[in-house]
């Protein structure tokens, strides 16, 4: 199987269960997205034929580990679909013999039920990503402040700057990411405006993806991108950590160098 080659097409998805709860959860997980291409299939797995895999980037199989003859076909499925699209297994239990065998199919990850919807979305979009050897995971620097005053923020900023200029051959793509939600001063620092909108994307942190995460980038004239959310120190609450690792997963995917500028109070 070849895989896609168009990085601007949409992302194609293959659903196959016979659970009609969780298609329609799969349904609302990413029918809202412009960027995913669904397709279910309905029925026990062993019914399936020959999956059509133009255009498709992860198979997502919802069946019963305890049955032998679905584990079977799952088996011969993985035989017939070879090395592209990867495959998610989602199971209804889970024990030690049921992880060895799915390894041995080399699936290429799997959740037990019930899955999050930003659990489902974070899995696909990690296995889906390319594994040629041009790719590579991003480096990344986290900068903490014991005390207030410090100077953390010049250190993250500068850092940030000195990693952009660093490539020899190109100037590596870089984001500094401003964690301070409340008191932030990254985007102040920089003169640019903070364009993070926390309430766009906290109710479905899944909606995140690239053609958003550009929306809510800010741009230095210096071609230092800024994740930074406007300045609110009056408004103290917390924050969904499920709305923060899907954020830092999207622009460590995207970028080669992300900076995190830490806030110096901790939250979960």
């Amino acid at each position: 199987m070849t895989r896609p080659t168009n990085a601007a097409s949409a992302t194609g998805v293959v659903v196959h269960t016979m659970d009609p709860a969780f298609e329609q959860f799969v349904r609302s997980t990413f029918g809202a997205s412009e960027q995913i291409e669904l397709r279910v299939i309905s029925g026990v797995i062993s019914s399936v034929g020959n999956i059509d895999m133009n255009g498709v980037s992860v198979i997502i199989i919802d069946l019963d580990a305890g049955n032998n003859e679905e584990m079977l076909a799952l088996e011969r499925l993985m035989l017939q679909i070879g090395a592209w699209p990867p495959v998610v297994a989602v199971t209804q239990s889970f024990d030690a013999e049921v992880a060895r065998r799915l390894l041995q199919m080399r699936v290429a990850d799997f959740l037990v039920k019930p899955v999050q919807a930003v659990e489902l979305v974070r899995t696909c979009a990690r296995v889906a990503r390319p594994t040629g050897g041009e790719t590579a995971e991003a480096e990344i620097f986290t900068f903490i402040p014991a005390v207030g005053g410090a100077g953390v923020t010049t250190l993250a900023i500068q850092t940030a700057l000195l990693l952009l200029n660093s490539g020899q051959r190109g100037r590596p793509t870089t984001c500094l990411v401003d964690l301070d939600f409340q008191h932030g001063a990254c985007a102040h620092y920089l003169d640019i405006e903070p364009r993070l909108d926390l309430k766009e994307i906290e109710p479905r942190p899944e909606r995140l993806d690239r053609q958003l995460l550009e929306i809510m980038l800010s741009h230095h004239a210096t071609g230092l991108e800024v994740i930074a959310a406007p300045n609110r120190p009056a408004e103290m609450r917390t924050f969904d950590p499920d709305m923060v690792t899907r954020l830092l997963d999207l622009v460590s995917s995207h970028f080669d160098y992300v900076v995190i500028d830490m806030p110096r109070t901790w939250f979960s």
